[in-house]
Protein backbone atom coordinates (compact mmCIF):
# COMPACT_ATOMS: atom_id res chain seq x y z
CA UNK A 1 0.00 0.00 0.00
CA UNK A 2 1.29 3.64 -0.77
CA UNK A 3 2.83 5.73 2.03
CA UNK A 4 0.92 8.53 3.14
CA UNK A 5 2.91 11.62 5.48
CA UNK A 6 0.54 11.49 8.67
CA UNK A 7 -1.51 14.93 7.40
CA UNK A 8 -2.06 13.39 3.88
CA UNK A 9 -3.73 10.20 6.22
CA UNK A 10 -5.79 12.49 7.84
CA UNK A 11 -6.78 14.44 4.94
CA UNK A 12 -7.66 10.79 3.18
CA UNK A 13 -9.50 9.63 6.17
CA UNK A 14 -12.01 12.75 6.19
CA UNK A 15 -12.72 12.65 2.51
CA UNK A 16 -13.69 8.65 2.93
CA UNK A 17 -15.87 9.59 6.02
CA UNK A 18 -17.29 12.42 4.23
CA UNK A 19 -17.73 10.30 0.96
CA UNK A 20 -19.95 7.72 3.12
CA UNK A 21 -21.93 10.33 3.80
CA UNK A 22 -22.45 13.00 1.05
CA UNK A 23 -20.90 10.78 -2.11
CA UNK A 24 -19.72 14.29 -3.51
CA UNK A 25 -16.84 15.60 -2.03
CA UNK A 26 -14.08 17.99 -3.16
CA UNK A 27 -10.59 18.20 -0.76
CA UNK A 28 -8.17 21.17 -1.01
CA UNK A 29 -4.60 20.73 -0.36
CA UNK A 30 -2.05 22.92 -1.13
CA UNK A 31 0.19 23.20 -4.40
CA UNK A 32 2.83 20.70 -3.74
CA UNK A 33 1.61 18.76 -0.51
CA UNK A 34 0.90 15.56 -2.65
CA UNK A 35 -2.70 15.40 -4.46
CA UNK A 36 -1.15 12.95 -6.42
CA UNK A 37 0.35 10.88 -4.02
CA UNK A 38 -3.37 11.15 -2.53
CA UNK A 39 -5.68 10.15 -5.60
CA UNK A 40 -3.27 7.06 -6.03
CA UNK A 41 -3.83 5.90 -2.78
CA UNK A 42 -7.49 6.51 -2.91
CA UNK A 43 -7.77 4.40 -6.45
CA UNK A 44 -5.65 1.89 -5.10
CA UNK A 45 -7.86 1.64 -2.20
CA UNK A 46 -10.93 2.16 -3.58
CA UNK A 47 -10.31 -0.95 -6.32
CA UNK A 48 -8.96 -3.44 -4.00
CA UNK A 49 -12.78 -2.93 -2.62
CA UNK A 50 -14.16 -4.43 -5.84
CA UNK A 51 -14.73 -0.41 -6.80
CA UNK A 52 -14.05 0.56 -10.85
CA UNK A 53 -12.26 4.07 -10.31
CA UNK A 54 -11.72 6.38 -13.11
CA UNK A 55 -8.74 9.74 -12.72
CA UNK A 56 -9.43 12.08 -14.67
CA UNK A 57 -7.62 15.27 -15.82
CA UNK A 58 -7.76 17.97 -18.35
CA UNK A 59 -3.50 17.78 -19.96
CA UNK A 60 -1.28 15.59 -21.37
CA UNK A 61 1.32 16.64 -18.49
CA UNK A 62 -1.13 15.98 -15.86
CA UNK A 63 -2.41 12.49 -17.20
CA UNK A 64 0.97 11.79 -18.03
CA UNK A 65 1.88 12.90 -14.16
CA UNK A 66 -0.74 10.86 -12.98
CA UNK A 67 0.08 7.62 -14.68
CA UNK A 68 3.33 8.12 -13.41
CA UNK A 69 2.60 8.23 -9.70
CA UNK A 70 0.37 4.94 -9.94
CA UNK A 71 3.29 3.11 -11.64
CA UNK A 72 5.71 4.12 -8.99
CA UNK A 73 3.11 3.15 -6.37
CA UNK A 74 2.35 0.06 -7.96
CA UNK A 75 -1.08 0.45 -9.06
CA UNK A 76 -1.91 -0.95 -12.37
CA UNK A 77 -4.11 1.23 -14.62
CA UNK A 78 -5.16 1.43 -18.12
CA UNK A 79 -5.21 4.86 -19.94
CA UNK A 80 -8.19 6.54 -21.71
CA UNK A 81 -6.17 8.79 -23.67
CA UNK A 82 -5.91 10.32 -27.78
CA UNK A 83 -3.32 7.74 -29.51
CA UNK A 84 -3.73 5.46 -26.69
CA UNK A 85 -5.28 1.71 -26.73
CA UNK A 86 -7.33 1.24 -24.09
CA UNK A 87 -6.79 -1.12 -21.61
CA UNK A 88 -10.48 -1.43 -19.84
CA UNK A 89 -10.07 -4.79 -17.83
CA UNK A 90 -7.88 -2.60 -15.42
CA UNK A 91 -9.99 -1.71 -12.31
CA UNK A 92 -8.24 1.85 -12.71
CA UNK A 93 -7.82 4.54 -15.21
CA UNK A 94 -6.20 7.43 -15.74
CA UNK A 95 -8.10 9.42 -17.92
CA UNK A 96 -7.95 12.59 -20.42
CA UNK A 97 -11.46 14.33 -20.03
CA UNK A 98 -11.60 15.40 -23.38
CA UNK A 99 -10.77 11.60 -25.15
CA UNK A 100 -13.12 10.46 -22.16
CA UNK A 101 -16.29 12.94 -22.78
CA UNK A 102 -16.26 11.66 -26.50
CA UNK A 103 -16.04 7.94 -25.49
CA UNK A 104 -18.81 8.23 -22.63
CA UNK A 105 -20.67 5.17 -25.10
CA UNK A 106 -17.45 2.89 -25.40
CA UNK A 107 -16.30 2.45 -21.63
CA UNK A 108 -18.42 0.77 -18.36
CA UNK A 109 -19.85 2.72 -15.54
CA UNK A 110 -17.16 4.07 -12.96
CA UNK A 111 -18.28 3.38 -9.40
CA UNK A 112 -15.95 6.33 -7.99
CA UNK A 113 -14.58 9.31 -10.04
CA UNK A 114 -11.09 10.95 -8.97
CA UNK A 115 -11.46 14.59 -10.41
CA UNK A 116 -8.23 16.00 -10.17
CA UNK A 117 -7.77 20.10 -10.45
CA UNK A 118 -11.52 20.09 -9.83
CA UNK A 119 -11.60 23.88 -9.77
CA UNK A 120 -12.63 23.32 -13.25
CA UNK A 121 -15.86 20.97 -13.13
CA UNK A 122 -18.58 23.10 -13.38
CA UNK A 123 -22.27 22.35 -15.23
CA UNK A 124 -22.05 22.21 -18.88
CA UNK A 125 -18.53 22.04 -19.56
CA UNK A 126 -16.64 19.15 -20.52
CA UNK A 127 -15.89 18.19 -17.18
CA UNK A 128 -19.77 18.47 -16.00
CA UNK A 129 -20.35 16.26 -19.43
CA UNK A 130 -18.66 13.45 -17.43
CA UNK A 131 -20.25 13.88 -14.36
CA UNK A 132 -23.56 14.28 -15.81
CA UNK A 133 -23.13 10.96 -17.53
CA UNK A 134 -22.74 9.12 -14.21
CA UNK A 135 -24.71 10.40 -11.53
CA UNK A 136 -24.77 7.37 -9.16
CA UNK A 137 -20.76 7.33 -8.92
CA UNK A 138 -19.26 8.80 -6.29
CA UNK A 139 -17.15 11.94 -6.22
CA UNK A 140 -14.16 13.23 -5.15
CA UNK A 141 -12.32 16.35 -6.38
CA UNK A 142 -9.05 17.15 -5.76
CA UNK A 143 -7.70 20.92 -6.03
CA UNK A 144 -5.25 23.73 -4.54
CA UNK A 145 -7.94 26.20 -4.91
CA UNK A 146 -11.64 25.20 -4.38
CA UNK A 147 -13.41 28.00 -6.17
CA UNK A 148 -13.13 28.50 -9.92
CA UNK A 149 -11.25 30.93 -11.56
CA UNK A 150 -13.59 33.10 -11.57
CA UNK A 151 -14.36 33.25 -7.76
CA UNK A 152 -17.51 31.41 -8.49
CA UNK A 153 -18.33 28.36 -6.07
CA UNK A 154 -18.10 24.42 -6.54
CA UNK A 155 -20.89 23.68 -4.76
CA UNK A 156 -24.34 22.26 -5.70
CA UNK A 157 -26.38 24.93 -6.30
CA UNK A 158 -23.71 27.19 -7.54
CA UNK A 159 -23.25 25.71 -11.01
CA UNK A 160 -21.15 22.97 -9.45
CA UNK A 161 -21.66 19.46 -8.30
CA UNK A 162 -19.59 19.07 -4.56
CA UNK A 163 -22.12 18.51 -1.18
CA UNK A 164 -19.00 18.80 1.23
CA UNK A 165 -16.06 20.25 1.51
CA UNK A 166 -12.91 18.95 3.32
CA UNK A 167 -10.24 21.30 4.19
CA UNK A 168 -6.60 19.85 3.98
CA UNK A 169 -3.53 21.64 5.64
CA UNK A 170 -2.84 25.29 4.83
CA UNK A 171 0.04 26.42 2.97
CA UNK A 172 1.51 28.10 6.26
CA UNK A 173 0.88 24.58 8.31
CA UNK A 174 3.16 22.67 5.24
CA UNK A 175 5.86 25.55 5.07
CA UNK A 176 6.34 25.54 9.12
CA UNK A 177 6.37 21.76 8.90
CA UNK A 178 9.05 21.86 6.24
CA UNK A 179 7.16 20.05 3.72
CA UNK A 180 6.73 23.13 1.50
CA UNK A 181 9.51 26.06 1.07
CA UNK A 182 8.93 29.22 2.41
CA UNK A 183 7.80 31.75 -0.13
CA UNK A 184 9.59 35.15 -0.30
CA UNK A 185 7.46 37.85 -2.17
CA UNK A 186 8.97 40.48 -3.82
CA UNK A 187 7.30 43.41 -5.17
CA UNK A 188 9.41 45.89 -7.44
CA UNK A 189 8.28 49.07 -8.19
CA UNK A 190 6.21 48.74 -10.97
CA UNK A 191 3.60 50.59 -12.99
CA UNK A 192 0.03 52.15 -12.37
CA UNK A 193 -3.16 49.29 -13.00
CA UNK A 194 -5.54 51.13 -11.42
CA UNK A 195 -7.21 52.05 -14.88
CA UNK A 196 -7.72 48.29 -15.60
CA UNK A 197 -10.88 46.73 -14.63
CA UNK A 198 -11.32 42.92 -15.08
CA UNK A 199 -7.29 42.11 -16.16
CA UNK A 200 -8.68 38.54 -16.96
CA UNK A 201 -11.02 39.39 -19.95
CA UNK A 202 -9.59 39.67 -23.85
CA UNK A 203 -10.33 43.73 -23.20
CA UNK A 204 -8.43 43.41 -19.89
CA UNK A 205 -5.58 41.66 -21.20
CA UNK A 206 -4.70 44.14 -24.01
CA UNK A 207 -5.25 46.82 -22.05
CA UNK A 208 -2.48 45.54 -19.76
CA UNK A 209 -0.29 44.47 -22.73
CA UNK A 210 -0.47 47.74 -23.91
CA UNK A 211 0.64 49.33 -20.76
CA UNK A 212 3.35 46.54 -19.17
CA UNK A 213 5.93 47.20 -21.94
CA UNK A 214 8.50 44.14 -21.84
CA UNK A 215 11.30 46.88 -21.47
CA UNK A 216 10.92 49.63 -19.60
CA UNK A 217 7.57 48.83 -17.58
CA UNK A 218 8.32 45.90 -15.63
CA UNK A 219 10.72 46.69 -12.87
CA UNK A 220 13.41 45.39 -14.47
CA UNK A 221 12.68 41.61 -15.05
CA UNK A 222 16.12 40.22 -15.51
CA UNK A 223 17.67 42.59 -13.08
CA UNK A 224 15.68 41.16 -10.52
CA UNK A 225 16.26 37.85 -11.76
CA UNK A 226 19.89 37.99 -11.54
CA UNK A 227 19.94 39.69 -8.47
CA UNK A 228 16.91 37.34 -6.25
CA UNK A 229 16.74 34.06 -8.53
CA UNK A 230 19.90 33.48 -10.33
CA UNK A 231 22.07 33.09 -6.83
CA UNK A 232 19.31 30.52 -5.65
CA UNK A 233 19.97 26.92 -6.51
CA UNK A 234 20.38 25.83 -10.31
CA UNK A 235 18.69 29.70 -10.79
CA UNK A 236 15.78 28.60 -12.54
CA UNK A 237 12.61 30.87 -13.32
CA UNK A 238 8.93 30.10 -14.10
CA UNK A 239 7.30 33.24 -15.98
CA UNK A 240 3.43 33.99 -16.22
CA UNK A 241 2.88 36.27 -18.74
CA UNK A 242 -0.17 38.09 -20.36
CA UNK A 243 -0.33 36.47 -23.73
CA UNK A 244 1.71 34.28 -26.21
CA UNK A 245 3.62 37.21 -27.75
CA UNK A 246 4.28 38.62 -24.00
CA UNK A 247 6.12 35.00 -23.03
CA UNK A 248 7.56 35.01 -26.68
CA UNK A 249 9.20 38.77 -26.25
CA UNK A 250 9.91 38.09 -22.59
CA UNK A 251 12.11 34.92 -23.56
CA UNK A 252 14.15 36.83 -26.26
CA UNK A 253 14.73 39.55 -23.42
CA UNK A 254 16.22 36.99 -21.67
CA UNK A 255 18.22 35.89 -24.10
CA UNK A 256 19.60 39.00 -25.29
CA UNK A 257 20.89 38.94 -21.36
CA UNK A 258 22.57 36.10 -21.85
CA UNK A 259 19.96 33.76 -20.30
CA UNK A 260 18.84 30.63 -21.72
CA UNK A 261 15.39 31.40 -21.59
CA UNK A 262 12.39 29.63 -23.97
CA UNK A 263 8.79 30.13 -24.35
CA UNK A 264 6.30 27.58 -24.92
CA UNK A 265 2.29 27.95 -26.29
CA UNK A 266 -0.36 25.30 -26.63
CA UNK A 267 0.55 24.58 -30.01
CA UNK A 268 4.06 23.72 -29.04
CA UNK A 269 5.34 20.37 -29.91
CA UNK A 270 4.45 18.26 -27.09
CA UNK A 271 7.89 16.33 -27.24
CA UNK A 272 9.34 19.64 -27.70
CA UNK A 273 7.33 21.04 -24.32
CA UNK A 274 8.46 17.74 -22.50
CA UNK A 275 12.09 19.21 -23.39
CA UNK A 276 11.69 22.58 -22.49
CA UNK A 277 10.53 21.56 -18.95
CA UNK A 278 13.10 18.82 -18.22
CA UNK A 279 15.88 21.30 -19.64
CA UNK A 280 14.38 23.61 -17.10
CA UNK A 281 14.38 21.01 -14.48
CA UNK A 282 18.08 20.57 -15.16
CA UNK A 283 18.74 23.62 -15.08
CA UNK A 284 20.03 23.99 -18.55
CA UNK A 285 17.28 26.43 -19.27
CA UNK A 286 16.85 29.15 -17.06
CA UNK A 287 13.73 30.88 -17.55
CA UNK A 288 10.81 29.38 -18.93
CA UNK A 289 8.06 31.73 -19.86
CA UNK A 290 3.71 30.80 -20.86
CA UNK A 291 0.81 32.66 -20.73
CA UNK A 292 -1.29 29.80 -19.12
CA UNK A 293 0.07 26.67 -19.61
CA UNK A 294 2.60 25.87 -16.88
CA UNK A 295 -0.16 27.34 -14.09
CA UNK A 296 -1.60 24.18 -12.89
CA UNK A 297 0.10 20.81 -12.09
CA UNK A 298 3.29 21.32 -13.59
CA UNK A 299 5.95 19.86 -11.64
CA UNK A 300 9.50 20.83 -11.19
CA UNK A 301 10.98 20.78 -7.39
CA UNK A 302 13.93 22.35 -8.54
CA UNK A 303 12.40 25.48 -9.66
CA UNK A 304 13.95 28.28 -7.71
CA UNK A 305 11.03 31.20 -8.01
CA UNK A 306 8.44 32.48 -10.43
CA UNK A 307 8.20 35.74 -12.09
CA UNK A 308 4.19 37.15 -12.79
CA UNK A 309 4.00 40.04 -15.42
CA UNK A 310 0.38 39.05 -15.50
CA UNK A 311 -1.94 40.79 -13.62
CA UNK A 312 -4.82 38.73 -12.48
CA UNK A 313 -8.55 39.17 -10.14
CA UNK A 314 -8.76 35.57 -10.18
CA UNK A 315 -7.22 33.97 -6.60
CA UNK A 316 -7.06 30.78 -7.36
CA UNK A 317 -4.77 31.51 -10.80
CA UNK A 318 -2.36 33.74 -8.50
CA UNK A 319 -2.11 30.79 -6.00
CA UNK A 320 -1.76 28.24 -8.51
CA UNK A 321 0.69 30.11 -10.50
CA UNK A 322 2.78 31.20 -7.29
CA UNK A 323 2.83 27.42 -6.09
CA UNK A 324 4.49 26.50 -9.28
CA UNK A 325 7.88 27.48 -7.25
CA UNK A 326 6.83 26.44 -3.18
CA UNK A 327 7.75 22.72 -3.60
CA UNK A 328 10.97 21.69 -1.43
CA UNK A 329 13.72 20.50 -2.99
CA UNK A 330 17.35 20.07 -1.65
CA UNK A 331 19.67 22.64 -1.97
CA UNK A 332 17.06 25.44 -2.20
CA UNK A 333 16.64 27.79 1.03
CA UNK A 334 13.54 29.12 -0.02
CA UNK A 335 11.55 30.30 -3.30
CA UNK A 336 11.07 33.66 -4.78
CA UNK A 337 8.57 34.86 -5.95
CA UNK A 338 8.88 38.14 -7.93
CA UNK A 339 5.68 39.60 -8.34
CA UNK A 340 5.75 42.54 -11.26
CA UNK A 341 2.19 43.49 -11.50
CA UNK A 342 0.83 43.53 -7.62
CA UNK A 343 -1.13 40.23 -7.65
CA UNK A 344 0.21 40.13 -4.09
CA UNK A 345 -1.65 43.27 -3.12
CA UNK A 346 -4.82 41.66 -4.88
CA UNK A 347 -4.70 39.05 -3.38
CA UNK A 348 -2.61 38.61 -0.16
CA UNK A 349 0.83 36.15 0.67
CA UNK A 350 0.52 32.51 -0.67
CA UNK A 351 0.70 31.29 3.10
CA UNK A 352 -2.11 33.51 3.94
CA UNK A 353 -5.17 31.58 5.58
CA UNK A 354 -8.23 31.43 3.69
CA UNK A 355 -11.98 31.16 4.45
CA UNK A 356 -13.03 28.52 1.57
CA UNK A 357 -16.38 27.57 1.07
CA UNK A 358 -18.80 25.80 -1.81
CA UNK A 359 -20.17 28.98 -2.20
CA UNK A 360 -17.21 30.69 -2.76
CA UNK A 361 -16.86 34.19 -3.87
CA UNK A 362 -18.79 36.43 -6.22
CA UNK A 363 -17.10 38.37 -9.03
CA UNK A 364 -13.84 40.03 -8.15
CA UNK A 365 -13.88 37.70 -4.84
CA UNK A 366 -17.25 39.12 -4.05
CA UNK A 367 -15.43 42.21 -3.02
CA UNK A 368 -13.89 40.80 -0.04
CA UNK A 369 -10.63 42.61 1.06
CA UNK A 370 -7.71 40.99 0.48
CA UNK A 371 -5.07 40.37 3.49
CA UNK A 372 -3.45 44.00 3.91
CA UNK A 373 0.57 43.61 2.26
CA UNK A 374 2.99 45.98 2.63
CA UNK A 375 6.70 46.27 1.07
CA UNK A 376 10.39 46.81 2.52
CA UNK A 377 11.70 49.86 1.64
CA UNK A 378 15.28 48.08 1.81
CA UNK A 379 14.66 44.88 0.33
CA UNK A 380 10.96 44.76 -1.48
CA UNK A 381 10.15 41.92 0.17
CA UNK A 382 5.93 41.68 0.86
CA UNK A 383 4.94 40.92 3.89
CA UNK A 384 1.82 41.15 6.17
CA UNK A 385 0.93 44.74 7.27
CA UNK A 386 1.61 44.27 11.24
CA UNK A 387 5.02 43.05 10.92
CA UNK A 388 7.73 45.46 12.75
CA UNK A 389 10.54 44.44 11.64
CA UNK A 390 11.38 42.67 8.00
CA UNK A 391 12.42 38.79 7.87
CA UNK A 392 14.55 39.26 5.23
CA UNK A 393 16.72 41.73 5.36
CA UNK A 394 15.74 43.35 9.43
CA UNK A 395 14.78 46.60 8.09
CA UNK A 396 12.82 48.54 11.14
CA UNK A 397 9.52 49.94 10.21
CA UNK A 398 8.96 53.48 12.15
CA UNK A 399 5.77 53.58 13.54
CA UNK A 400 3.40 56.09 11.17
CA UNK A 401 2.93 59.45 12.03
CA UNK A 402 -0.91 60.34 11.28
CA UNK A 403 -1.97 64.13 11.33
CA UNK A 404 -5.43 64.95 12.78
CA UNK A 405 -7.83 66.01 10.24
CA UNK A 406 -10.97 68.72 11.94
CA UNK A 407 -13.90 68.27 9.79
CA UNK A 408 -17.42 69.69 11.32
CA UNK A 409 -19.87 67.68 12.81
CA UNK A 410 -21.41 66.16 16.16
CA UNK A 411 -19.61 63.23 17.67
CA UNK A 412 -21.25 60.22 18.13
CA UNK A 413 -20.87 57.68 20.54
CA UNK A 414 -19.01 53.96 19.12
CA UNK A 415 -20.53 51.31 20.24
CA UNK A 416 -17.69 48.26 20.14
CA UNK A 417 -18.16 45.28 18.59
CA UNK A 418 -17.10 42.48 20.68
CA UNK A 419 -17.15 39.97 17.65
CA UNK A 420 -14.44 37.87 17.81
CA UNK A 421 -15.06 37.22 21.42
CA UNK A 422 -19.13 36.51 20.63
CA UNK A 423 -18.06 34.12 17.93
CA UNK A 424 -15.18 32.40 20.30
CA UNK A 425 -17.91 31.74 22.64
CA UNK A 426 -20.40 30.08 20.51
CA UNK A 427 -19.83 26.30 20.57
CA UNK A 428 -23.37 24.89 18.42
CA UNK A 429 -24.07 25.26 15.22
CA UNK A 430 -27.30 27.41 16.07
CA UNK A 431 -25.10 29.84 18.26
CA UNK A 432 -23.03 30.59 14.95
CA UNK A 433 -25.95 30.79 12.70
CA UNK A 434 -27.86 33.34 15.58
CA UNK A 435 -24.85 35.39 15.58
CA UNK A 436 -24.46 35.22 11.45
CA UNK A 437 -28.27 36.27 11.28
CA UNK A 438 -27.73 39.38 14.17
CA UNK A 439 -24.32 40.46 11.62
CA UNK A 440 -26.78 40.31 8.50
CA UNK A 441 -24.88 37.94 6.73
CA UNK A 442 -26.72 36.44 3.52
CA UNK A 443 -25.93 32.69 4.07
CA UNK A 444 -25.89 32.75 8.10
CA UNK A 445 -26.20 28.98 7.69
CA UNK A 446 -23.37 27.90 5.34
CA UNK A 447 -20.75 30.49 7.50
CA UNK A 448 -21.92 28.39 10.49
CA UNK A 449 -21.17 25.32 9.42
CA UNK A 450 -17.58 26.90 7.66
CA UNK A 451 -16.60 28.03 11.08
CA UNK A 452 -17.22 24.81 12.42
CA UNK A 453 -15.34 22.99 9.79
CA UNK A 454 -12.61 25.37 10.23
CA UNK A 455 -12.04 24.89 14.05
CA UNK A 456 -12.19 21.31 13.35
CA UNK A 457 -9.16 21.23 11.22
CA UNK A 458 -7.39 23.38 13.18
CA UNK A 459 -7.16 20.71 15.73
CA UNK A 460 -6.34 18.03 13.44
CA UNK A 461 -3.34 19.53 12.38
CA UNK A 462 -2.29 20.63 15.16
CA UNK A 463 -2.61 17.07 16.67
CA UNK A 464 -0.77 15.53 13.53
CA UNK A 465 2.04 18.21 14.23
Amino acid sequence: MINLRPYQQTFTAEISTALRIHRRVVGTMATGSGKGTVAAHMAATAAQRGHRVYVLAHRKELIEDLSGRMSSHGVRHGLIAMHRSMDLGQPVQVCSVDTLARRLHKVPAPTLIIQDEAHHLIEGNKWGKVIAAWPSAYLVGLTATPQRLSGEGLGEGHGGYFRHLVLGPTAQWLTDQGFLARARVLAPPGVDLSGIRNFDTPTGKAKASQILGVREAMGDPVGHYRREIAPIHNGTVLGFCISVPHAAAMAELYREAGIPAASLDGKTDPILRRQMIADLGNGVLKALFSCEIVSEGTDIPSVAGVQLFRPTDSLSLYLQQVGRGLRKCEGKPYAVVLDHVGNSHRHGLPTDDREWTLEGKVGRQGGEKAPSVKVCPACFSAMPSAKQICPDCGHEFAPERRELEHVDGELVEVQRRESRREQGQATTLEQLIAIGKRRGMKNPRGWARHVLAARQAKGQWSRVA
